[in-house]
């Protein structure tokens, strides 16, 4: 097996991995290296393994389960908190590390407590986002820039290796949002600003489009967001109906 074959077989690999768990019903989600090489390095794997978030806290035997009844003849090893999977004849020894998350709360943490700093904001999960591996679309976290930054800190610059900071990462964008709604949402907005409180420690409402920072967290209010990209956007609505679904507590006008 020759080093190009050996690269697109270990990508279509990893795809068919993540494809078969989200197709039976488990979040599966890329990050780690491999996110990063997405997100920097326009697409060029870098890393040395892929790695995944698996955010439903799903037994790691059901999920070997399910991946022994699709994905072709693979070896593994075991953790509490993450499973090494190794599709066998690939003489690189390439693997995906599969990476289990607990909630708590609203957002999520690695399941192992030493790893309790690398956290995901729950409202990264509620509209997963597509970004390209070696030309294969995967599925990741809505804004995957602010968690990398929020894990790693400046992970824009190339480095040897990438462990999550000990100090907990920098949160402050994941913990802030500025809501975007509409001069006649009065009647609305008291409620809808304490609903993202549950999710974000401070909320900056503003009343007009202009000057949005991408670098921020923004969200906007239905009534607002019929001009725009709706794929590269978080409403409000996407809230309400997270809310809805968990049975969680909150405000309805």
């Amino acid at each position: 097996m020759n080093t190009i074959t050996s690269e697109i077989i270990y990508i279509e690999f990893a795809k068919l991995i993540q494809n078969n768990l989200l197709e039976n019903g488990i979040d599966c989600f890329l990050i780690g290296g491999a996110l990063i090489n997405t997100v920097r390095d326009n697409g060029v794997l870098l890393s040395d393994d892929i790695d995944f978030a698996i955010t439903n806290e799903e037994n790691i035997d059901k999920i070997l389960k399910i991946l022994s009844t699709y994905v072709p003849t693979f070896t593994w090893t075991k953790n509490t908190c993450f499973i090494s999977l190794h599709l066998c004849g690939d003489i690189k020894k390439q693997k995906v590390d599969l990476f289990i998350y607990s909630r708590r709360y609203l957002n999520y943490y690695m399941k192992d407590i030493s790893w309790m700093n690398e956290k995901i904001h729950s409202f990264q999960t509620f509209k997963p986002s597509k970004v390209v591996l070696e030309n294969k679309e995967f599925y990741t976290f809505y804004r995957p820039d602010i968690f990398l930054k929020g894990v790693y800190g400046d992970y824009m610059t190339p480095k040897d290796s990438y462990y999550p900071n000990l100090k907990g990462g920098d949160y402050l964008h994941a913990t802030e949002c500025i809501f975007y709604t509409s001069e006649n949402n009065y009647r609305n907005i008291d409620f809808q600003v304490e609903n993202l409180k549950l999710f974000f420690k401070s909320v900056l409402v503003k009343r007009n489009l202009n000057n949005i920072d991408s670098s921020l967290v923004n969200i906007f209010d239905t009534q607002e967001i019929s001009m725009m990209d709706n794929s590269k956007i978080l409403s409000y609505k996407d809230f309400t109906n997270f809310l809805i679904k968990n049975d969680i507590k909150h405000y309805e006008f």
